[in-house]
């Protein structure tokens, strides 16, 4: 399968469907492909649309929390998830704190939770004396 990484790799048609829409629009797969489709893409077109609007976040889904509804992507709904396992008690806020900062679905620079990952590993396995 071919990695497409910028529109300029994409296909005609895919190109053109692609600029019908502002830059960084953000949807459900769904909503796309009923788009996709609608626009006359083809499997081929629609398979390579899906991996460029997963490469360049456009790809997202709806979650629920802090009682709102948020569109997040595979890499954001990644990353509350570990966020969830090592803050269980105050992971909204953990998760809000890291969408008002943009550095959700960053896992490798979150230092919070890199520095919780390290205590909790010290506070299972604790040194004997």
């Amino acid at each position: 399968m071919t990695n497409y990484i910028n529109t300029m790799e994409l296909d005609e048609l895919t190109q053109d469907f692609l600029s019908t829409f502002p830059s960084q629009v953000h949807m459900d797969w769904s909503e796309w492909l009923e788009k996709a489709e609608a626009y006359g893409l083809n499997e081929n077109e629609i398979a390579e649309l899906e991996q460029y609007l997963e490469k360049s976040d456009q790809l997202t889904s709806p979650v629920t929390f802090a009682g709102r509804r948020w569109w997040l992507t595979k890499s954001e709904i990644g990353h509350i998830e570990v966020i969830k396992q090592y803050f269980s008690v105050n992971w909204e806020t953990e998760v809000l704190n890291r969408m008002q900062s943009r550095s959700l679905g960053d896992i490798k620079k979150d230092w919070q939770l890199k520095e919780r990952k390290k205590n909790s590993k010290y506070n299972e396995h604790p040194q004997s004396s």
